[in-house]
């Protein structure tokens, strides 16, 4: 899961290895060896790199990069699911708590160094290590003594990985976890070289010096500020034969407008259409393409007590219901985004036992909670100021600064909210880095966020509002929300129908109480080069995966 810059990216699995006691290795070349390639690619994002120590990465734009130039246990078909990566084969035992993982031989780091099973043992620890300040690690719940480390009860070592030789991991889970195949995809998962971890110590994945790779390319030219850099491939990588491109330069563009027109002087290969009228300009052409969205954006009502007003439910409850969602969503994107009905989105999260989008069975229960409804917003604000004793409500938005969307996203909710009576909305708008930083450290009265998960299941979105989660920034606290998550990730984790239930029981809680407000599900309108090949996109998981990318 990774905030978005919007932020990052989780669908049911359902357990699939549970169908069978071993995996075998998956063919992995998708395009034809005659496929000649050019030698160089070139793409862009919209704000800086921020870390490649995947132990610390939570935004869509380094875990981009990250699975890019790293690779897991395993790694992901053309559609989305798992297959072999650096583990060739894996099995587990009948009741899904013991999997014993077999590395692929001669594995390498980028420096040379000797790839083994203690690398993802050390890696794990230093995640669920408190010390090590991981906002990812609540996503270990589930794999022994994981809990207890991170409450500090437990020492790392005492994790359920163990290295039983240089290619042998066995991890003890528990209990079943359904998402736990795709995770084992996503950077949290990831290995780590402990020699050049404890070299560089608070510093690792600083620079791209400072880190080491194990993945189809190598990054390179990163200082940590600078705004181009280059992925090189990584010739210790084990298939480094099947990937199609030697050369992928990346550029930090921060205008919107100056990458289409980079792009439309092909001096690059895609581009994120942003705004709406970059959307309307250009959807008629015939490089247009849109990519399947997998974030939900919303709002974060810090619930610290810093804002005396946003603890309330009648207060939270009315800003939401003043939110036209379907108006606001097609303004800031031409049409391309989908008014919130749910926290989880349509389409990026898997199945019911009965066929149903998840998002489409959650709305019959949510939907009516994200309903614009003025009249009613302006009557919950009014009570809600008379139970707080308050005569008015100050309350400062914040939101990315390097996102075109959020001005007119901004000057919407200022211009609606103000509506409901005594109220001052503010807007502060911050570069991506310090947003994420003032999210982590509570610094902030309303947030415009978003999530994307690793994997496609409710759950991957649902973490983020569990009491005590290390990506519940506004602090919202829901007993009903949470036992419902924790029985849809353990005791309902192997039945389906059970596990919706407790899904839709979590997405109910936060409707109802306006823990949070859902406002829209993105999409990826983009210009793309009609040359370009082999490109994957996958809905849940890392947005674009280069390895099989080439230009004819």
């Amino acid at each position: 899961m990774r905030k978005a810059s919007v932020t990052k990216k989780a669908g049911v699995l359902l357990l699939s290895g549970l169908l069978a006691t071993s995996l075998a290795a998956e063919a992995v070349s998708p395009l034809t060896a005659s496929a000649k390639a050019k030698s160089k690619l070139y793409f862009s994002m919209p704000t800086d790199l921020t870390t490649m120590d995947t132990a610390l990465i939570t935004d869509a734009y380094a875990d981009q990069i990250a699975d890019n130039v790293q690779e897991g246990l395993f790694s992901r078909t053309a559609s989305g699911q798992i297959k072999a990566g650096l583990a060739e084969k894996w099995h587990h035992s009948s009741d899904g708590k013991t999997w014993t993982f077999t590395l692929r031989k001669g594995l390498k780091w980028s420096n040379g160094d000797k790839l083994t099973a203690a690398d993802f043992v050390y890696a794990w620890q230093r995640v669920v290590d408190p010390s090590t300040g991981s906002q990812t690690a609540d996503k270990y719940s589930g794999v022994k003594n994981a809990d207890e480390i991170q409450a500090g009860k437990a020492k790392a070592t005492s994790l359920g990985a163990v290295a039983k030789n240089d290619r042998t991991l066995v991890v003890t889970l528990d209990h079943p976890m359904p998402q736990f195949e795709l995770e084992l995809a996503a950077p949290t998962f990831f290995a780590q070289d402990p020699k050049v971890a404890k070299q560089y110590g608070k510093k690792l994945g600083t620079a791209s010096s400072k880190q080491v790779y194990d993945g189809p390319y190598k990054l390179v030219g990163w200082n940590g500020t600078n705004g181009s850099f280059t992925l090189l491939k990584n010739k210790y990588y084990w298939d480094k034969k099947h990937v199609k491109t030697n050369e992928i330069s990346e550029t930090v563009v921060k205008d919107p407008t100056a990458a289409i027109a980079l792009y439309k002087r092909g001096k690059l290969d895609l581009v994120a259409l942003l705004s709406q009228q970059s959307v309307t300009a250009n959807k008629n052409r015939s490089d247009f393409k849109e990519y399947a969205g997998d974030a939900t954006y919303y709002l974060e009502y810090n619930q610290t007590g810093k804002v005396k007003g946003l603890n309330n439910t009648k207060i939270r409850q009315a800003l939401s219901y003043a939110i036209n969602r379907k108006a606001i969503a097609s303004q800031i994107s031409g049409g391309m985004y989908t008014a919130a009905t749910s926290l989880v989105p349509a389409g990026a999260a898997g199945k019911t036992a009965s066929g149903e989008d998840f998002a489409k069975a959650a709305k019959k229960y949510t939907g009516k909670y994200y309903k614009y409804d003025l009249k009613k917003a302006k009557k919950l604000f009014k009570q809600g100021l008379k139970e707080t004793g308050l005569t008015s409500l100050n309350i400062a938005v914040e939101a990315t600064a390097e996102s075109p969307v959020s001005k007119p996203e901004v000057d919407y909710l200022q211009q609606t909210w103000q509506q409901l009576g005594n109220i001052k909305v503010t807007e502060k708008f911050v570069p991506f880095k310090q947003r994420l930083q003032d999210q982590q450290n509570q610094n902030f009265d309303v947030m415009v966020a978003g999530w994307s998960s690793d994997y496609a299941e409710p759950t991957g979105y649902l973490t983020l509002f569990t009491n005590n989660g290390t990506n519940n920034d506004g602090r919202w606290v829901s007993k009903t929300y949470t036992d419902a998550f924790n029985r849809a990730m353990n005791q309902n984790a192997l039945n389906q129908k059970a596990r919706t239930r407790d899904e839709i029981t979590a997405e109910l809680a936060l409707a109802k109480d306006a823990g949070a407000s859902p406002v829209y599900w993105n999409a990826y309108p983009s210009l793309v080069n009609p040359k370009l090949k082999g490109l994957q996109n996958f809905n849940a998981g890392n947005s674009f995966y280069y390895k099989y990318a080439y230009v004819k």
